[in-house]
């Protein structure tokens, strides 16, 4: 009698359960994980590998085709209009086409006029990255979020090269109209422009037909609601800007962009030399330079030749040193302190792109020890100074050299 009142009892637990939603079944949109970038809900649906391999495709053949040498200008008068550009028309699904066509509010986001860091983004570019065969196109990167019958919803980071210019140039050579679209009023110099680095996200949402599969909606993730919202010059949440040198490697210890990589070591090349050098200025040296340097450009140089300062191996330039040594070399930038006698050694050297790094401003980190006899001090005994310097590069022809040093920081580890 009491089994058969446990197991009377067990039904009973099991039904009010189910009536109260404690047993549950998996169902779309529900997920244990993290939710993927775009803060999009994931689902538990699972896509096809062959399908997911197409839909992969077609975005980033879309959005090669929409970014590769894209001009905001001309770009501007499809947002104004809402009329989709005839480039990437083969890749949006007709109802799309049918019902988007022509209105402002459609859901096809173009590149446009984005403020960021004080500049303003006026055209960009697909960032020429090789395919290493493993990541596939590494110029737009894509992931399955859900999927409602033959809808499929994923997530896109398009990695451009954009050009810029300051948002005081930006304001002046536009007018800014009432619906946040511009008119250009005049043309910015060529040296009023620069090139960064970006991430752009979008959610994009494709069609499943017999003809295979085509984009229904391409936009920006973090959506500001309405066109004259989004098309807000300040709106860059679906943004990030990168750093402009892809320093990251393979796992044989290749670079993965073999061109950013080449500019770095030729850099980096330039910088380590140059700081090696500072072992040629014991304590007496610094006295004549100090002297040298009172009386001019000429005679500071006359000396930093002959120490060999200047160039480097086969003879070529490693510093801009000219009439403005004074102040893009300063004297109390030098490592030698008036306590010390000469440093032994520089070691642990790290160069680091600044976060500021761009096409034209190419500044660098530049960390590394000392090991420094002091004045006074033990002749065999060494003390070990941190430095901290911040190196502007220039390129003189084709090859980088040093146009200017500021040191930080610098202080005695023991």
């Amino acid at each position: 009698m009491k089994r058969l009142c446990l197991g009377f009892l067990l039904v009973l637990l099991v039904i009010s359960c189910a009536g109260c939603g404690f047993v549950e079944t998996a169902a779309a949109g529900d997920s244990t994980s993290d939710e993927p970038a775009g803060g999009i809900q994931s689902s538990r649906e699972t896509v096809d590998s062959s399908d997911d391999q197409a839909i992969k495709k077609i975005i980033a053949e879309y959005f090669t085709t929409l970014y590769t040498d894209a001009d905001v200008d001309e770009y501007n008068e499809y947002s104004r209009t809402g009329v989709i550009p005839s480039k990437i028309r083969g890749f949006i699904a007709d109802r799309t086409l049918t019902e988007g066509d022509g209105n402002p509010e459609v859901g096809i986001h173009l590149p446009r006029y984005i403020s960021i860091n004080g500049m303003t983004i006026t055209g960009y570019d697909i960032i020429a990255a090789p395919d290493d065969g493993k990541d596939g196109n590494m110029n737009v990167a894509s992931g399955f979020i859900s999927k409602n019958e033959d809808n499929y919803l994923y997530f896109a980071k398009v990695y451009a090269k954009a050009k810029v210019v300051p948002d005081e140039v930006f304001s002046k050579s536009y007018r800014k109209e009432e619906d946040n679209t511009y008119t250009k009023i005049w043309e910015i110099s060529a040296g009023d422009t620069d090139l960064m680095r970006v991430e752009i996200r979008y959610d994009v949402e494709l069609a499943k037909s017999d003809a295979g599969f085509s984009i229904l909606r391409a936009i920006e993730s973090n959506i500001k609601a309405g066109m004259k919202n989004r098309l807000f010059i300040l709106n860059n949440d679906n943004i990030t800007r990168l750093p402009y040198l892809d320093l990251e490697k393979t796992a044989d210890g290749a670079y993965r962009n073999p061109v950013d990589g080449e500019i770095y070591e030729s850099e980096k090349a330039v910088i380590t030399e140059f700081f090696q050098k500072f072992t040629l200025l014991d304590r007496e040296r610094m006295n004549l330079l100090s002297y040298r340097w009172k009386q001019g450009f000429a005679e500071a140089k006359e000396f930093l030749d002959n120490l060999g300062m200047t160039s480097g191996e086969g003879q070529a330039k490693l510093i801009e040193f000219d009439y403005k040594y004074n102040e893009n070399f300063p004297f109390d930038s030098f490592p030698l302190r008036n306590n010390m006698e000469e440093i032994k050694e520089i070691k642990n050297f790290a160069v680091t792109p600044h976060p500021a790094y761009s096409e034209k401003i190419r500044w660098y980190y530049v960390n590394f020890d000392a090991a420094v006899q002091r004045t006074n001090g033990i002749t065999d005994e060494y003390f070990t100074y941190r430095y901290d310097y911040l190196v502007t590069l220039s390129l003189a022809g084709n090859s980088p050299v040093i146009e200017k040093i500021k040191l930080n920081e610098y202080y005695v580890v023991r």
